[in-house]
């Protein structure tokens, strides 16, 4: 047996709170990075000002009077004057390097692979006397009209430490952020998913047979997203309860059908002259019943698919044709070319060979036919210009659950048949009296 994927070990509301964190992960992840890029730009454009803020009064040192000046005793550059201060500078001067009192007698080594361009020039990273972390900043100047490089260097240590700071900062934010997001979205699936845990409530109380619907008429409580979903399963669960409903009535119809044959065979195994002729024929009439039983239990409204009613309407119509071609009826039909329906092909025949069959016996001498589409379904009107029945007998020839020997006198089980059918589908079988005073049998299903 194949071990099962880890979205068959995690429940709904785990997933979402897991997309939902890789989701905050990828977003804050990008966002820090480049808050921290910003950041660490700000603090080191800042420490680049400084250091051209001394370059710049460096330069003006040296061209002071028309001469090349030594800078280090300048009232306003006093950082350079003390010993390994943090603060050096250096200048190329043709093939003459000067360079800054708190310098003494270093050198600094000047790496280029690590070099950036700032906003005031080239900007170097190296390490001073004591082994600090220095910024400079290199840039060309006019000397006395000559070319002269100035390299001005300052302390970087506080800078690196204001870096961690934000660094551990950002970290702290994204971790509390994505904690937040965590136990938000977790919060947000249960309470998402508690109409789904009472659809699942509710299926369950159906399965134990302590209710027979979801929604129980409110199907607006599980919001507009499980709205449509819950009327489907309770469509679903009614439809269901039909055909098991009209297969009780099948079993009860086939169980009285045979109640008659029975007595009679029993009857006649009692008589001490046996007649196997009166056998012969109860025995058919017992094969017969329990085949057109046994084809209305095939038919079912289980198995659904797309049919042309208006197709089979115009089979099942010449059929009766033949059936009926000694009455001379006159057969009129008016349907579209193609109207379709959803359900069960051997069902629809049947309903409509019913109520065909039962216009054709009655008829005197035409018979009226109209299909047309109704409301996303079909509907059915067959007239006849026969005897009719009166209201009374209507509603009982098309009550549910009926006998035969209850029926009016001439319209017999066809019409419970067709009636029962129609019910599966939630449909209807109404009778009306027809224009030319006999009976109009309409049927509509959805």
């Amino acid at each position: 047996m194949p071990a099962p994927r880890w979205t068959e070990r995690v429940s709904l509301a785990g997933r979402l709170t897991v997309l939902g964190l890789l989701a905050a992960l990828l977003c804050s992840a990008a966002a820090g990075w480049w808050l921290r890029t910003e950041l660490h730009g700000v603090v080191l454009r800042s420490l680049e000002g400084e250091l051209a803020d001394r370059a710049e009064r460096i330069e003006a040192e040296l061209v002071a009077d028309g001469r090349l000046n030594d800078p280090n005793f300048s009232s306003q550059l006093l950082e350079f004057n003390a010993i390994f201060s943090g603060w050096y500078w250096t200048i190329e001067h043709q093939g003459r390097e000067l360079r800054s009192r708190s310098l003494w007698d270093a050198t600094l080594n000047l790496p280029r692979d690590t070099a950036l361009a700032g906003r005031s020039g080239l900007l170097l990273q190296t390490r001073g006397p004591r082994q600090e972390r220095l910024l400079g900043l290199e840039r060309r100047v006019d000397a006395l009209g000559e070319p002269t490089t100035l390299r001005v260097f300052g302390p970087m240590d506080q800078v690196l430490a204001d870096l961690d700071r934000i660094d551990r900062v950002l970290l702290l934010a994204a971790t509390l952020f994505l904690l937040a997001v965590a136990g938000t979205t977790w919060l947000q699936a249960r309470l998402g998913l508690r109409p789904l845990q009472r659809l699942q409530t509710a299926l369950a109380s159906v399965r134990e047979g302590r209710a027979r619907a979801v929604a129980h008429g409110d199907a607006a409580s599980y919001g507009p997203d499980l709205r449509p979903l819950v009327d489907t399963i309770d469509s679903v669960l009614d439809r269901n309860a039909r055909v098991i409903e009209r297969s009780r009535h099948q079993a009860a119809d086939l169980s009285h059908a045979l109640k008659k044959p029975l007595a009679v065979l029993s009857l006649e195994l009692q008589s001490p002259a046996c007649d196997t002729a009166v056998l012969r024929d109860q025995l058919g009439a017992m094969g017969r019943v329990i085949d057109r039983h046994l084809a209305r239990f095939a038919s079912g409204a289980g198995s659904v698919e797309v049919v042309n009613a208006a197709g089979a309407l115009r089979q099942v119509v010449g059929l009766m044709q033949r059936l009926h071609a000694g009455r001379g009826l006159d057969w009129v039909v008016q349907a579209p070319e193609h109207l379709p329906w959803n359900g069960s092909p051997p069902d629809l025949e049947e309903m409509l060979g019913n109520l065909l069959d039962n216009a054709g016996k009655w008829a005197r001498r035409q018979v009226v036919v109209q299909m047309r589409a109704s409301g996303g379904g079909i509907e059915l009107r067959i007239d006849d210009d026969g005897p009719g029945l009166p209201p009374a007998a209507r509603e009982a020839a098309v009550q549910r659950g009926q006998r035969f020997d209850q029926q009016a006198e001439g319209h017999g089980l066809g019409l419970t048949i067709v009636s029962d059918i129609a019910d599966t589908y939630g449909g209807s079988l109404t009778l009306e009296t027809a224009r030319a005073g006999g009976l109009c049998a309409v049927l509509r299903l959805p």
